[in-house]
């Protein structure tokens, strides 16, 4: 025989004959369903501020002089430059360009962008930009963009020790002394008494006092080798574009004749021998305080002495 099974029966449900009682959030759903204007209410001060962040601020974009200098450092001249407004953080840098392009009547391949250390790629979105960096031009929001034009040629970089020559002194006292990198575009018939030109053009030292040797490497199971290169070779001979790694410049201290050049003040039995008259060196870095064209300032003295100061303030 089969067993019939008999629904199970389903407890009665109790309903208060009282008032129906309401939670908090109850009673907030029921309030802004009887007012809804007030649920759509939104404070000036909200909205402003929702407007504002949707778009950047005025970005800033500097361009480089045309020419072969492509070097980009704290010496760098920058002609002219621009804003761009209406700009997203969610755009590509690609977009960027091609803003800077349509506003300037410019073409785009003529705006690329840079970083004082820092290359930007086409399809970075700009929001990524919002790091603190300190000495790779990503300190502000949003960054300060530098503008290059097109490569016409290749880039070749120049390798520039931290010497007197380079140094930069103001008032008596030493504002830099660092290795510089510059950045040449070159082509393949560029010769190498060329670049030296462009060289001297850039930091004051002359082509004819300049050494060049450069560091080859056909590929990376290679160790390489050091070359010195002559003056009336040009790109191409030494195969630049595709296996140099770097060129290191050194200043030549002797004329073609073998003999030392006196580019320097110095002192002799017959006395003292100021710098000539053509000398790129800065005279404030002579360290011979004793010369009689020595600066009243004195680099190697703080420029005030705290006890010093206070005993001045105390008088006054």
């Amino acid at each position: 025989c089969q067993r019939v099974r008999t629904p199970a029966r389903r407890p009665p449900v109790v309903r208060p004959s009282g008032p129906l009682r309401c939670g908090p959030a109850s009673r907030r759903a029921a309030a802004m369903a009887g007012a809804p204007e007030r649920a759509l209410e939104v404070e000036a001060a909200q909205l402003r501020a929702a407007k504002d962040a949707e778009l950047l601020k005025q970005v800033r974009v500097r361009f480089i002089d045309e020419g072969a200098d492509r070097t980009i450092d704290q010496f760098t001249k920058y002609p002219k430059q621009c804003t761009i407004e209406g700009v997203s953080a969610q755009q590509t840098v690609f977009e960027l360009r091609q803003a800077i392009a349509e506003q300037e009547k410019l073409d785009v391949q003529d705006v690329n962008l840079f970083g004082n250390a820092t290359v930007f790629t086409d399809d970075l979105v700009l929001a990524d930009c919002y790091v603190d960096w300190m000495g790779l031009g990503m300190e502000d929001w949003p960054p300060r963009f530098i503008a290059k034009p097109r490569v016409r040629g290749f880039e070749v970089a120049v390798d520039v020790p931290a010497s007197r020559d380079t140094s930069v002194w103001e008032n008596g006292r030493m504002q830099s002394y660092m290795d510089r990198t510059l950045l040449f575009d070159v082509t393949a018939t560029t010769r190498v008494s060329e670049l030296k030109e462009m060289v001297a053009k850039k930091i004051g030292i002359p082509a004819a006092r300049q050494r060049f040797t450069a560091f080859f490497r056909g590929s990376l199971k290679e160790a390489g080798d050091y070359v010195v290169l002559a003056d009336d070779k040009n790109m191409a001979d030494y195969d630049i574009e595709k296996k140099c790694v770097a060129i290191l410049l050194e200043k030549n201290l002797f004329d073609e004749n073998g003999d030392y050049v006196f580019d320097d003040a110095y002192w002799d039995e017959a006395g003292y021998h100021p710098q000539p008259a053509n000398a790129w060196i800065p005279q404030d870095s002579l360290c011979d305080r004793s010369r009689p064209d020595a600066n009243k300032v004195d680099p190697a003295q703080p420029l005030s002495i705290v006890s010093d100061r206070r005993a001045k303030e105390n008088q006054g």
